[in-house]
């Protein structure tokens, strides 16, 4: 059960990064408000068709619909807040304001859920954080995209949290359906209140993209941490950082250097740890400790 939310979530933290390059260009042209907006119409709208095709009912939980409403608020603002410092800084910046969200999603965790803090799942988050820290190389002095991204960051680890304590609520494909829409809902008046924008190839083609691999991702973590603690999860989640390297290399003409190759290398180190098991790591030790006394 554990190693499959952790494949779900590496999975979705690699596609991740693709949403954010087609947000990055239709930035030029549009808002972030309506960036988002048409991100999480089109996901729900997907939701709904997979739905009627599968034959399988939409359900929204009873007596958590507060609940959904502010999961759905603090997902919309991280998107948007992520949206604007894309269109602000380099995507490499913008993405990597995010990798505070495993730090708050871990410690809430562990505050709110009382979800056991092991030496290894400490131990794996650090470290992770620490290659994070060395692939972005924070320069002297905040731009006003990092900040942006630093608090959407906070709003996705809030999210993240608040979804593991939802994870007996609903099923992945209702709670994507239900908050895609609900979110497109939020956020219209915002989106909108300039107007409708020109339907051009370039903008329904993006929206499609946005929504598609949205969905997708959504699911995915959805997924993840209904199958795994927020603290064994929390590293993998700047697995995004590989894609969106290879994104702005490929895509945005950002280069890859041999500090960003170690950091890298630490994020998936710190994975790996996460995944160990302190009991099994023990037990070598103690097995020769009591050798020895014999």
């Amino acid at each position: 059960m554990m190693q499959s939310g952790v494949c779900f979530l590496i999975l979705a933290m690699l596609l991740t990064p693709a949403v954010d390059g087609v947000a990055k260009i239709l930035s030029a042209e549009h808002t972030p408000m309506m960036i988002a907006f048409l991100r999480y119409l089109t996901a729900g709208t997907i939701a709904l068709a997979i739905a009627r095709s599968t034959g399988r009912r939409i359900e929204v939980a009873r007596g958590d619909r507060l609940g959904q409403l502010l999961r759905t608020a603090l997902i919309m603002g991280a998107m948007t807040a992520l949206i604007s410092a894309l269109g602000m800084v380099p995507m490499a910046k913008a993405v990597g304001g995010f990798l505070i969200a495993p730090i708050v999603s871990g410690l809430l965790g562990i505050l709110v859920w009382r979800e056991p803090p092991t030496s290894t799942r400490l131990a794996g988050s650090a470290i992770s954080f620490l290659g994070a820290a060395v692939l972005l190389r924070p320069e002297a002095g905040l731009e006003l995209g990092c900040v942006f991204a630093l608090i959407g960051g906070a709003l996705l680890g809030t999210y993240l949290a608040a979804t593991r304590g939802a994870k007996s609520q609903t099923d992945a494909l209702s709670t994507l359906a239900v908050q895609s829409l609900l979110g497109a809902g939020l956020i219209a008046p915002f989106a909108l209140s300039t107007g409708l924008p020109v339907l051009t190839p370039a903008l329904f083609l993006g929206a499609i993209a946005l929504g598609g691999v949205s969905a997708i991702c959504h699911f995915l973590t959805v997924a993840a941490y209904q199958r795994a603690d927020a603290t064994i999860l929390a590293p993998f989640l700047y697995f995004n950082l590989l894609t969106a390297m290879a994104v702005g290399f490929f895509w945005f003409g950002e280069s890859i250097g041999a500090a960003s190759l170690a950091g890298l290398c630490a994020i998936a180190a710190g994975g790996l740890v996460t995944l160990a098991d302190p009991r099994r790591l023990s037990l070598p030790v103690a097995l020769r400790i009591r050798a020895r006394a014999a």
